[in-house]
């Protein structure tokens, strides 16, 4: 990892990124994703919400003067929802903006040419956990997917119990020529550490203990100095950005392209709101950000909610312009944006 002193982006035009979970519901139970990101009972999004919500997205986005939009569909699953490609369909035709999708790739092959119709770039997420019906599903979807005109990239989920499976995967995507990012469990986790009973009753890992030898392969795919020591948890692994965002570090008052920094950036002041927004549909509730939560005042919450977006464009409207100070001890995926320590050097960026 690399301690830095602020963060650019080499290129300050990149897009604001809209994440939009649409539901909890999801066909897997992992036990490093949360009850509270996931469960197989949720009520599905019904178009009308879904299109009420593109209206919402439509006039936020314009506060922020955005000449490049982002739609990233997450969930949950998002493909379980019997009228997600309808949607789809929609909102393909309601506005120049790059639509995505993150999947854990277990739907059926006849969804393939709708992903590559209506979508700009495809995430896979890879997990071991899955049986091997499923997995074997997952690849030959991803291999579908590679032979076609769409952005894809895969991130295996590097799970400490299925280590060999998942460098395999590793390599066999390599082989395909498809890019991927192996993902430590627990770098976007910003407040859990080893096992805990979760809200569902289930006993959850959101952050795995990685061996020397395992931290010796991540960092050698890095192509960083191999700084692998004891066992040591996901979270202080550091973070990659798995967006595709070029970023340079301030390294001993030097910019340097960086791959993998130090995410510890308390107290420091950060773009988050002129780059992200996440939409929970499921709560309606509306934030800067999936994981910091960060809010204007320093604080960690909602923005706002759906139900009232009137009230939520106005707060947006009053205070975009405040420099939000990053009120959480760690940073999940929010890493690759404008920030620094001090408020003048954040305003130089």
């Amino acid at each position: 990892m690399i301690k830095t002193t602020a963060i650019k982006l080499i290129n300050k035009l990149e897009p604001m990124m809209i994440t939009w979970e649409i539901g909890r519901r999801c066909n897997y139970d992992c036990s490093y994703c949360e009850a509270t990101r996931h469960n197989n009972f949720s009520k599905h999004r019904t178009f009308e919400e879904m299109k009420a919500t593109l209206e919402f997205i439509k006039e936020y986005v314009k506060l922020y003067n955005c000449d490049k939009v982002n739609i990233n569909f997450t969930g949950g699953e998002p493909t379980n929802n019997p009228i997600f490609f309808d949607f789809a369909d929609y909102a393909k035709t309601q506005g120049n903006f790059g639509l995505g999708l993150t999947t854990n790739g277990a739907f059926s092959t006849k969804f393939i040419d709708n992903i590559v119709k209506n979508f700009n770039w495809v995430t896979v997420s890879y997990h071991a956990e899955s049986n091997q019906k499923l997995k074997d599903n997952v690849l030959q979807n991803i291999k579908e997917l590679s032979n076609k005109d769409i952005r894809l990239s895969v991130n295996v989920m590097m799970h400490t119990d299925y280590w060999e499976e998942t460098v395999n995967v590793c390599e066999i995507l390599k082989e395909w020529g498809v890019k991927f990012n192996p993902r430590p469990i627990g770098d976007g986790n910003i407040t859990v550490k080893g096992w805990f009973l979760d809200t569902d009753g289930t006993l959850r890992r959101t952050s795995q203990e990685y061996t020397t030898e395992q931290q010796e392969w991540y960092f050698n795919f890095m192509d960083i100095p191999n700084p692998a020591d004891t066992n040591r948890e996901g979270t202080e692994l550091g973070r990659n950005c798995c967006g595709g965002r070029c970023i340079q570090g301030k390294v001993n008052n030097e910019w340097t392209n960086v791959k993998l920094v130090d995410t510890h950036f308390k107290s420091w002041y950060c773009g988050v709101n002129k780059y992200f927004l996440h939409i929970d549909h499921e709560t309606e509730a509306v934030y800067h950000h999936q994981t910091c939560k960060a809010k204007f005042d320093g604080t960690k919450g909602p923005i706002g909610y759906l139900f009232d977006t009137s009230a939520l464009l106005q707060y947006v409207k009053d205070n975009k312009d405040t420099v939000i100070r990053c009120p959480n001890e760690r940073c999940g995926c929010g890493m690759c944006i404008q920030k620094a320590e001090t408020l003048d050097e954040y305003k130089l960026l």
